[in-house]
Formats: structure tokens, sequence, C-alpha cells
């Protein structure tokens, strides 16, 4: 197997097949070895480029740039989305019109709608270029020259206008909160973090690399970060997570926290382990690193797990009890003084049952991802688990070790209701638009059915009287509805001799009784007519001229007025515009019989 470092001319041709050395050495001369999906040429650096961000330096940076190189790297992201870059520094040796060392950025084969070249330094060029196109070249190239440390460039879509450089750093912002969108490959790119999650970030450090250093994010994706500002503490303590290790510092005016999610410390409910060492102590006593030792919480014992052989076979399992939303994971080493024992790399495999089991992969990748483990027995390390999964069983498969296969662990993560929290929120939503949705439809269905029974039920004609008072029930209102008959009407002959008969006349110039329900028991209904004595009444009335009950001093009836005036009400009579000839009048005396209780 022959392998290439990114623009190494000097290949030693030995490694390769005797029948192979001619094509390697045919790709060598044409200088154009594609060692990086989407790059070319032998002055190619640090390159990481992703889906949607991704990040590329000239060779040797920020060491100086060799001579006579040359780079293209082919940018794109989704169909309908456009790229922005974000310079994040550039030094190349100034030559006129930038004819001999320069960086070019165009959208097309053609060269059209180009910016640059440019070189001299970062003052005289924008830091962000933000194009029209989900495709762009990078171009780089150097001429004989004497210093310029090149160029760092990172790319997203205009989705994250956001964007920040590998280099930023917190002392860079002034907002006591901020969020920012990180590119993926800052991990390998110089910058320096100190500090750890649970204390904080000393703010002189550079954000990306201590936001993937906190599992905010990853550095194969990218993503973006959340920081809040904090004053600063007397010592920021060194620490070992996702395969970056921190400095130890000193006191800074302000401290960096980076938000995380789901990041509590999980409660093990059972170790198990494919085998487990047995040794004697100095005095003979037997002693078992056996899989209950393996918690890193646990105190009272020195040892850790240990497995009986130095096979990869081995592997060390954990059970939560029930599914668990799994964030990370943190390792340790044997802890004990007279041993140096623990896992440099590892794979993790993951159930909801136990029986069926899948291997732990990256974002976009086919293959198992190899965690970086522990470098020594006492610190501990933190790898997250980016993006995250569910599972109540966990099994953890050393690759490489230290003397003997020996480990603590501890799982991070949540409740699994945390995890789809975002989904449940989203059912709620739908849930009550659709119970809106039945209630106003039921409430429309409802007053249909009420306007309907309204039209088709009977109407109620009180034509006849022409107001009903409130106070007056339903069926005094329809009992005045009853017209006199024919044999209640008396007819009287006026001087001419000729009948009249009242029914055919408008009876709207009479004053109409008032109608009181008294009830149904037999008992006729009363009026502002005063009853005869033959009509046997005998419950008082309510209704007089006062409104009061009969008391047992005053009469039961209202007396009459002491004015002149007629006490019964009487017809009235229009005035006549011809000389009157006779005194005598037509009189209609109309006779209310109460209704029996069978009209009722």
């Amino acid at each position: 197997m022959l392998l290439l470092r990114p623009g190494d001319m000097s290949l030693s041709l030995h490694l390769a097949p005797e029948p192979h050395r001619l094509l390697v050495l045919l790709v060598v001369l044409a200088g154009r070895i594609n060692l990086v999906q989407g790059q070319q040429g032998d002055g190619c650096g640090h390159t990481v480029i992703g889906l949607e961000s991704g990040t590329l330096t000239s060779k040797n940076y920020p060491g100086t740039y060799p001579n006579h190189t040359f780079c293209k790297w082919e940018l794109r992201v989704a169909p309908g989305k456009s790229i922005i870059l974000r310079l994040g520094d550039l030094d190349i040796e100034y030559t006129e019109d930038c004819s001999s060392n320069s960086l070019k950025i165009y959208t097309s084969s053609s060269a059209n709608s180009s910016y640059g070249p440019y070189c001299r330094n970062m003052n005289e060029v924008p830091s962000t270029i933000q194009l029209t196109s989900n495709a762009v070249t990078v171009e780089f190239r150097s001429g004989t020259h004497i210093s310029g440390r090149g160029f760092l460039l990172s790319y997203t879509t205009t989705d994250h206008s956001d964007l920040i450089s590998c280099l930023d750093k917190g002392i860079h912002y002034s907002q006591q909160s901020f969020s920012k969108y990180c590119p993926a490959g800052c991990k390998n790119v110089t910058g320096d973090v100190w500090g750890n999650l649970q204390q904080g970030y000393r703010d002189t450090s550079v954000l990306c690399k201590a936001a993937i250093h906190a599992g905010a994010i990853s550095d194969d994706l990218g993503g973006p970060i959340s920081v809040i500002l904090r004053r600063g503490i007397t010592l920021y303590e060194a620490g070992s997570a996702n395969g970056i290790l921190t400095k130890t510092g000193p006191l800074s005016e302000k401290r960096m926290e980076i938000n995380k999610d789901c990041d509590g410390v999980l409660k093990n409910r059972h170790f198990s382990a494919s085998s487990s060492w047995t040794e004697k102590n100095d005095i003979g006593e037997l002693i078992v690193w056996s899989p209950d030792k393996a918690n890193v919480s646990s105190k009272g014992h020195p040892w850790a797990w240990a497995a009986n052989s130095d096979n990869e076979g081995e592997w060390l399992q954990i059970d939560l009890g029930e599914r668990r939303n799994i964030t990370g994971i943190v390792t340790k080493g044997s802890t004990n003084n007279g041993y140096n024992f623990y896992v440099k790399t590892y794979k993790i495999s993951y159930s909801k049952d136990g029986k069926s089991w899948r291997s732990y992969k990256s974002k976009n990748s086919k293959e198992s991802k190899v965690f970086e483990g522990n470098m020594n027995d006492q610190q501990l390390v933190r790898n997250n688990f980016i993006p995250s999964f569910v599972g109540r069983y966990i099994r953890i498969k050393p690759l490489t070790w230290s003397q003997r296969i020996a480990m603590k662990v501890e799982l991070i993560g949540c409740k699994v209701l945390q995890r789809i929290r975002q989904f449940g929120f989203n059912l709620m939503v739908i849930l009550i638009v659709v119970g809106f949705v039945v209630i106003i439809s039921a409430a429309a269905l409802l007053l249909c059915l009420y306007c309907k029974k309204r039209k088709t039920g009977p109407r109620m004609d009180c034509s006849f009287i022409e107001v009903c008072d409130k106070s007056v029930t339903k069926q005094n209102c329809q009992r005045g509805q009853l017209k006199p008959t024919e044999s209640e009407i008396i007819t009287y002959t006026s001087e001419e001799g000729s009948s009249r008969n009242f029914t055919e006349n408008d009876m709207s110039e009479y004053a109409e009784p008032d109608i009181i329900q008294v009830g149904i028991t037999g008992q006729k209904a009363s009026s502002t007519f005063k009853p005869s004595v033959d009509d046997g009444y005998t419950i008082p009335l309510v209704v007089s001229h006062y409104d009061v009950p009969f008391s047992g001093k005053d009469h039961e009836y209202a007396e009459p007025l002491s004015n002149p005036e007629p006490e019964y009400a009487t017809p009235f009579v229009e005035q006549s515009t011809e000389p009157e000839q006779s005194t005598k009048k037509n009189v209609c005396i109309v006779k209310v019989v109460p209704a029996t209780p069978e009209a009722l």
C-alpha cells in the first residue's frame, strides 16, 4: 500500500510494486494527484470539504508556503443554494499584478464572474464574499518568494450568513451572548483553547475549536454554536475531549460558556464484559478486575474493569435499564499507581433490546467510527456522539491499548422524551388544530339545526293584542289571539236603524283588556274588568291599579279613581266633521270568557 502526503513530490518508489512504479512516477510528474475529492495539485494544505461547509488552507499554513506550487479546489453545495466564502487569513507575498503568487476565485471554468487575483494581506481584500452560484473554484499558485503564510478560507451556504472563521476568538465579540456558525474542518487548524466544558473556556480561545471540544458540533460537519460571555475565573484547567487537548490557563477578563443540551450523566444499571482479569496481590489476596468496577463515579477501590486477554474481541457492556438518548461517553484508565492500563482507541455498538446490534457511524459515513481514547491511566477523556442515538445497551470494543485492556466508563445523555420534544410539540399543535376544527364544525351544525327548527316551527301571532308585556307568559299571549265569537258580540242598532257587527271593524280603536294567567285548576282568568258575583271567583287577584295583593283591610279590586272619568274602559270615538244629529252612539260591550283547561 502506497501512502501519499498532499503535495509530496519525493516519493519512495521502492514501496510500490515494480509494475506500478512507472504509473506512480507519471502521476507525480503530472502534479495532479487528487488526494481529496474536489482538490488537485501539489500546493494543497489542510482541506475538509463537506456537503454544507468546509475549510481549506495553503500548504504548510500557518508556516511559509513553498515555492512553485499550485492547488485547485472545486466547491459545490446543494442545488438551489448559493455559497458564501469567509477569508480567515491572507498573507501572500506581493508581486506586480499578483502575477507570481495569488489567490483567485471564480464561479465557472471560463473564469467569468471571478474575484481576484488577491495578494498582499487581509487589509486589501474583502473578508466575506457572497456568491450567487452553488459551485465555485478556488485556485492558489506560488512562484519564487521569501515570506508569506498563504491563506485560510472557509465556506458554507448563504443559509448561514453568520459564518465565522476557524481563527475567530471570544475576545472578538462584545455581546454578552451570541450565536455563530462554525465551518467543518477547524479541529486541526492552528489555535489554542484553555479550559473545559464544566468550567468554561478562556475568552482568548478560538471559538470553533472550543465548540468541538465541548461537543456542541463535530469537526466533520460544523454547525451553529451559542455562546455566553461571563466573568472570568482565576484558573482554567486542561481537559481532553473529542480529540482536542486544552491547556491550563490563567485569569482572564471574560469566560466563554458554550451551550449544549442533553448533557447529563446517565445512571448505569448493570455492567457485563466478555471476560475479567483475576490476579493475586503481594499478600496473596485474589483481586478480580470485574465489570462492576468500571464506573467512573464509583469510589472505594483503585481498580477498573480489565479483560482477561489482549484480543480485539474483548468488550465491556452497559445496561441503562431503559432506552436513553445517548450523546457522549467519558473514559478513564486503571487509576492504579501500580499499573498503567488504558485504552487508546475503541469502537461503539448499541442496541435497544440486547439482541440486534448496530455500529456507531459518523453522519454521511459508511465506516464504523474509531474514537480516540486515553493517553494515560488517570485523565478523563470525553467523546461526543454527533449525531446522538437511542439505545439501552452500549458495548465498547477496544482496538488499541497500553499494556492491558482496562477502563472505566460513564455515559452522557438524557431521557428519550427530550430527544423527541420537537416531534411531541408538532403533534400537540396538530391535535389542537384538529380539536378546534371539530368544535367549530359541531357549533356550526347545531346553529344550522336551531335555525332550521325556528323556520319550520309554529309562529306566535299576537296581532290581536298589539303588545304583550314581558311578564305575560306565552300561553296568555296565545290566549289573546282568540277573538270573540258571534254569540259573544252584542249588537246595537243606531238611530239610522242599521246594525253594526263589531267583528268586521278594526278592534284597535278600543282598549283591549289585560289578560292575566291565574291557573288551570278550574279558575277563570281575570281581567281589568270587574267580574260578576256569579263567576264564583275565590282566589285573590294580584293585579290592581297599585299591583298590591289583598291585605284584608282594603278591597280586593281597585276602587274607582277620584276623577269623574269612567271606571272602565270605553271605546274611542272619532270626531265627525259633520254636525252631530243625534246624541246616540254605537256602543260595543265585549264579554271576555276565560278559556277552559282543555283549550290551554
